[in-house]
């Protein structure tokens, strides 16, 4: 049995300055935008990112892109 990976959902997750924790430490606060294109490339969603960065009050720490993909063996 050989295993076989699809596609089923790719996301981006923006995740922000909320203010400083006691400890110093910055309080994180993460927005998740589902249904991105699985053809967008790190240029453009590292722009979008910039885009939402611009029209909230807290700074963008990071942008990941997140890709869930199922895994099963291909049945035969």
């Amino acid at each position: 049995m050989a295993a076989q990976s699809e596609l089923v959902k790719c996301a981006m997750q923006v995740r922000t300055q909320a203010g400083t924790l006691d400890s110093g430490r910055p309080r994180v606060k993460s927005y998740t935008l589902d249904g991105i294109n699985e053809s967008a490339n790190a240029q453009l969603l590292l722009d979008v990112s910039g885009a939402v960065g611009s029209v909230i009050a807290n700074p963008v720490l990071e942008t990941n892109r997140v890709d869930t993909r199922l895994i099963s063996d291909d049945g035969e």
